[in-house]
């Protein structure tokens, strides 16, 4: 099963990205923890898209792939915003105090965390993020 997602990538627009997700994800009969893992890892990068690679006074589309088939979740998102590598950040330094610690950076590393695979690519004038998770929570036996 795939599907296309687009929007406008606009910060009032997260919500309906988010929900349209979850009602594929419900039809699918995906599991609640893990259409959750899905919610935090699309908000994640839409929010990222917008923080990073926005053009004030430009319109941008993201758009988000959806594939479910073998046990795996496909996301591929897609932005005409300028080149942004998340991938590119440092891992946070989590031992580190708080209040030492840069801003930014666990989000991708909780994406990192939860997804199977995670891969960048740039084609012109798109940046691409493909994130990969199991179907079945980590804990479960599948």
């Amino acid at each position: 099963m795939h599907i296309l997602l687009s929007v406008p990538q606009e910060e009032g627009q997260l919500g309906d990205l988010v929900a349209a997700i979850d009602g594929v994800l419900a039809r699918e009969g995906v599991p609640g923890p893990v259409a959750h893992d899905v919610q935090l890892v699309a908000e994640e990068v839409v929010c990222n898209a917008l923080e990073h690679g926005r053009v004030e006074g430009r319109g941008h589309e993201i758009s988000v792939g959806i594939g479910i088939e073998d046990g795996l979740i496909t996301l591929e998102f897609r932005d005409d915003c300028i080149a942004y590598n998340p991938l590119e950040r440092p891992d946070p330094d989590l031992d580190a105090d708080i209040a030492e610690r840069p801003i930014g950076g666990l989000g991708v590393h909780l994406i990192r965390e939860l997804a199977e695979e995670v891969s960048y690519r740039r084609e012109e004038p798109h940046n691409i993020l493909r994130v990969v998770l199991r179907t079945e929570t980590h804990g479960s036996n599948a």
